[in-house]
């Protein structure tokens, strides 16, 4: 199980487990952040994850890391994985950069999240919808 850190929270809701990470998540807390990530995409009691960022203020490369690995696991698993936000402004300018703003499936909102993952419990699909060419 995951500790009880401030920074990271895991709840369930509506049958979506919910990983939340607040204020900053660095190298210190990747380990804390990948089993939580884990353990939510193997909660038999859920059937998608929601890992909530609104009150993320910093990450780095290493929580890239760790996302694009639990993004890849919950593909593996056939298991919806969407982020949400509304996400602080270095944490947007972390998912632009490093272009995965086009991998990983991102809500707006907590609430757009939940739906979002239904939405693809309901079509069966794990993968975040195609982005028009610029």
């Amino acid at each position: 199980m995951v500790p009880d850190r401030q920074s990271i929270d895991v709840t369930r809701q509506n049958r979506v487990a919910v990983v939340s990470f607040r204020n900053a998540i660095d190298l210190d807390d990747a380990t804390e952040a990948a089993l939580a990530l884990s353990n939510a995409r193997t909660d038999t009691s859920t059937a998608g994850t929601l890992l909530e960022l609104a009150d993320l203020t910093f990450a780095d490369s290493t929580l890239l890391n760790v996302i694009l690995r639990a993004h890849t696991e919950h593909q593996a698993a056939l298991r919806p994985f969407v982020l949400t936000g509304p996400y602080h402004s270095g944490v947007q300018r972390l998912f632009e950069i490093t272009g995965v703003t086009s991998i990983l499936d991102l809500a707006d909102t907590h609430s757009d999240g939940v739906r979002r993952v239904h939405e693809l419990l309901a079509t069966g699909s794990t993968t975040p919808p195609e982005t028009p060419a610029p």
